[in-house]
């Protein structure tokens, strides 16, 4: 579809606008008629797969996307008596995408050669050390099942992605469209500062540490603003050194400086030090002088955070009461005072690692089975080991550090596994950068692989890799990259060849 749109297939057009009467309609029949929703809804599957058949491409990056509607935009238009929990929309339309593609690649003969790369064999390999952990630990099959396909599902993306026919330019206009949705909602939050905290419905979050309130967008929350923002932030990096046309360049600087700007306002320190951690060695690694377009980029940021006007829409009497009475939060002291409850042991994600430590080296090659630790299923499924160890999430829903989930749940062992997989995606992404002379190529691979570094990082205070939101949409990503960047032995055996 999306090289279709371009050149204005009218087909396409016509999908697309039956699919928004699709969606106008159930918005409509979620509060009027629960058997029309579920007709409408039927139906709505059924167009997204012959969209799938059709535009597989295109209709796979609408599906993940969808990921991105679930928190706030899919509940705030439904009723309270409907809710689809953690599931939402995105996981029914991804299903239903994933399944024809996977059929048609079966009929291209496609199917198996996706799935012939190392992280197919490293997902057999963690999800066999998961089942053996809680075989020994006898964790009960449902805690164990639900704890291995709320991390394994997303990685599925992966491959789905990878059996879809593609080229640079498909997967660099894929890339481009997420992009730019993390643009808008960028966007978005930079307006809740400058127009109203509560901008369109969508509530700033108020923060503990004289940060008043901290950017949403349509996401509901400042800490995953700030991970898809630091996941697309490396594109318009490289982007703003390596696109041919000086003018394009600028306008990727610019969107690289709106990027930089989203993530100060969300006070999400952790996303904070990932993306200059991960972007750090990016650079260093694959293009040096983007340091000093990174640079500049947090520059132009930070001073136009501290002098940009706010909350222009509102009268100072109704503005919230945790946002400050005048002028910008200060960014530097508020985060000293972030640093000091850390240091002071007042900080709860420290406090997770604390009482997480004990349950760690007491089962340190296994774990305590899949589900019963620090992840979504734990609080679910009633696990004995918070109990036991006399510790509780207080309050939230998981520990917000999925690296000690994994040490919880399956040991150095699993998760020894898993970050083997990482490190291999962005050793191939980093790899294959470094040989390319391509400009679009380079952006792609070397932005991917820099986003995987970011990830990663920014899983030592989130919870990014557990779930569908939004470990789809960073898998189905790396999953289009993997293409062009083969495992280390293909890689070779190609120049061979071509040399």
């Amino acid at each position: 579809m999306i090289v279709s749109l371009r050149q204005t297939d009218p087909h396409a057009v016509r999908v697309i606008g039956l699919s928004l009467a699709l969606l106008a309609a159930m918005s409509v029949a979620a509060w009027v008629s629960w058997p029309l929703l579920v007709v409408l809804a039927a139906a709505g599957l059924a167009l997204t797969a012959y969209a799938a058949h059709r535009w597989p491409l295109a209709t796979l990056v609408f599906s993940t996307l969808a990921v991105l509607a679930d928190p706030v935009l899919v509940p705030s238009a439904l009723p309270d008596s409907i809710s689809l929990g953690p599931i939402g929309i995105s996981e029914g339309l991804i299903s239903v995408t994933g399944i024809v593609i996977a059929v048609d690649a079966i009929r291209r003969g496609a199917f198996w050669p996706a799935l012939r790369d190392p992280v197919f064999h490293l997902s057999l390999a963690f999800t066999a050390v998961a089942i053996i952990s809680a075989l020994v630990n006898a964790t009960p099959p449902r805690t164990a099942l639900l704890g291995i396909v709320m991390t394994v599902d997303a990685i599925a993306v992966y491959f789905i992605a990878r059996m879809v026919p593609l080229t640079i330019g498909s997967v660099a206009r894929a890339i481009g469209a997420i992009v730019g949705v993390v643009a808008i909602a960028s966007f978005i939050g930079i307006l809740q500062v400058l127009l109203h905290p509560d901008l369109l419905g969508f509530a700033s979050f108020a923060g503990r540490f004289g940060e008043g309130g901290r950017i949403t967008s349509f996401l509901g929350n400042p800490n995953m603003v700030a991970a898809i923002v630091g996941f697309a932030l490396p594109y318009p990096l490289f982007a703003s050194r390596h696109l041919p046309d000086r003018r394009h360049r600028w306008i990727a600087f610019a969107l690289l400086a709106g990027f930089c700007l989203t993530l100060l306002l969300t006070f999400s320190r952790g996303a904070w030090l990932a993306v200059l951690l991960g972007a750090l060695v990016g650079v260093l690694i694959l293009d040096w002088r983007a340091l000093l377009t990174l640079l500049a980029a947090i520059a132009v940021a930070y001073i136009i955070s501290v002098t940009m006007p706010r909350n222009m829409l509102v009268a100072k009497e109704d503005l919230p009461l945790y946002f400050p009475d005048s002028g910008a939060p200060n960014i530097i002291d508020s985060t000293f005072d972030r640093l000091n409850a850390v240091y002071e042991k007042r900080d709860l994600r420290m406090r997770f690692i604390r009482e997480g430590i004990p349950i760690v080296l007491d089962n340190m090659a296994l774990g305590v089975g899949p589900g019963r630790y620090g992840g979504a299923a734990a609080s679910i499924i009633e696990t004995p080991v918070y109990e036991e160890y006399h510790t509780s999430l207080y309050g939230f829903r998981t520990v917000h550090n999925f690296w000690l989930h994994m040490l919880g749940e399956v040991g150095v062992a699993g998760t020894a596994i898993f970050l083997a997989m990482v490190a291999g995606l962005w050793l191939r992404m980093a790899s294959a950068a470094r040989h390319t002379v391509a400009p679009i190529d380079f952006i792609v691979l070397a932005g991917t692989a820099t986003a995987i570094g970011i990830v990663a990082l920014n899983n030592m205070t989130e919870m990014i890799f557990e779930g569908n939101f939004p470990g789809f949409l960073i898998w189905m990503v790396v999953g289009l990259v993997s293409v062009l960047a083969p495992s280390g032995r293909l890689w070779r055996r190609e120049r061979v060849d071509t040399t």
